[in-house]
């Protein structure tokens, strides 16, 4: 059986997880069958994927992983746990993940649903889904190789359920698809048997497009996890002509920056353009994708440079701002002999916000090294000029 072989590939990675894994597959390719040692391979890469991603998982020397790239592109358990959080009430009892996959998602809400339905159309995959949640003593997870339109066809207890999509996002020659009538399932031909749902989608979906889609929306959560957009979730909760919009990333000492909007606020705001002043502001990840570009400033009490540039700027340093923030030491042109002149050290950090030249082209002119303690924001201001902020980020705000 393929379970038994995977077994043995899993205990036979578990035994050189600190041997360089390419000269273990160089010595012995004549030694074991090549269809094992790739599964070693695979084991072995997988886990190492899995070290900071998926502690939990990495710790059990029981779990058999899926391919690396499935590790790769699975949820992270800082992600899962935030779903599972923010999906959990006690009006229900049982979820149903729809889409189960590697299980990341299903073990979050294992822990806070008392029954999970876990549905994977792939046999093989189903199989070592349900040998790793008993592994992990996840034991109130029901596994079933279905398709998740004959499940919906055949299960009770819909009035009673929450349900978890996270759709496919590759269509039949494995090319990326990013519209939700693309992925698969489609959403839209099945959430009126759903009730309540939430739903992952790429980051690369347009978010106005898809509550216009969907409808019936009432939160929208854009999660990033140190300031790369993982995910985007829409939740059928107390839907809303306009939805509750929460911008949330996760950083790397496991602190979250939060902000909350919606895009009625977002509309009615205004902005004040000025010139850089002494501090100078960049939100995070989430909020430059969810599209608060008024609503932070009017939150903040900030000023904008350029109504494209999304950095912002004032002379008062505000405490809890999503993002980065620093201060500015000097206002350059773009030139080369200005610039450097307020670089001692030829080094610096190289940012760009609405500027023709990305930072590596800007590095190359300059002849500078990356890096230091000084940060170059290249950007334009309100009166169309190109400039170069030569500032300090300020840390523990």
């Amino acid at each position: 059986m393929e379970l038994d072989i995977l077994k043995k590939a899993r205990d036979f990675a578990n035994q050189i997880q600190e041997t360089d894994i390419q000269a273990f597959l160089l010595k012995n390719q004549k030694k074991i069958e090549h269809h094992l040692l790739r599964l070693i391979a695979d084991q072995w890469i997988a886990r190492q994927k899995a070290r900071f991603k998926l502690p939990e998982w990495y710790a059990n020397a029981e779990v058999i992983f899926p391919p690396p790239l499935s590790v790769e592109q699975a949820s992270s358990a800082v992600t899962a746990t935030y779903k599972a959080d923010i999906f959990a009430s006690p009006s229900y009892n049982t979820i149903a993940d729809l889409t189960g996959g590697m299980g990341i998602d299903t073990c979050a809400f294992a822990r806070t649903h008392k029954q999970v339905m876990y549905i994977e159309r792939n046999p093989a995959v189903a199989c070592v889904a349900a040998h790793n949640f008993a592994a992990l003593g996840y034991n109130n997870i029901k596994v079933a190789n279905q398709e998740a339109s004959d499940f919906l066809k055949t299960e009770t207890l819909l009035a009673q359920t929450h349900f978890y999509l996270d759709p496919a996002r590759r269509d039949t020659a494995q090319n990326k698809v990013f519209k939700i009538e693309d992925c698969e399932p489609d959403l839209l031909s099945i959430k009126a048997v759903l009730g309540e749902y939430m739903v992952k989608y790429s980051p690369m979906l347009d978010i106005k497009l898809a509550i216009e889609q969907l409808k019936g929306i009432g939160q929208i959560h854009v999660v990033a996890v140190e300031n790369e957009v993982k995910e985007l979730l829409f939740l059928s909760r107390a839907a809303s002509d306009t939805p509750q919009i929460t911008c949330v990333n996760f950083l790397a000492d496991a602190t979250r920056q939060s902000f909350v909007f919606d895009y009625a606020t977002e509309q009615a705001a205004s902005t004040t353009y000025v010139l850089p002043q002494k501090y100078i502001y960049e939100p995070n990840a989430a909020i430059l994708k969810a599209g608060a570009f008024k609503s932070i400033a009017q939150v903040f009490g900030l000023n904008k440079l350029a109504p494209n540039s999304h950095l912002y700027t004032a002379d008062t340093l505000m405490a809890g701002f999503p993002g980065r923030v620093f201060e500015c030491e000097a206002v350059c042109k773009f030139d080369k002999k200005e610039i450097l002149s307020k670089l001692p050290y030829n080094q610096a950090n190289i940012t760009t916000r609405n500027f023709p030249i990305k930072p590596d082209e800007i590095r190359k002119k300059l002849g500078i090294k990356d890096g230091g303690d000084t940060y170059l924001l290249a950007t334009e201001n309100y009166q169309h000029q190109k400039i170069v902020l030569v500032c300090k980020k300020i840390l523990n705000l």
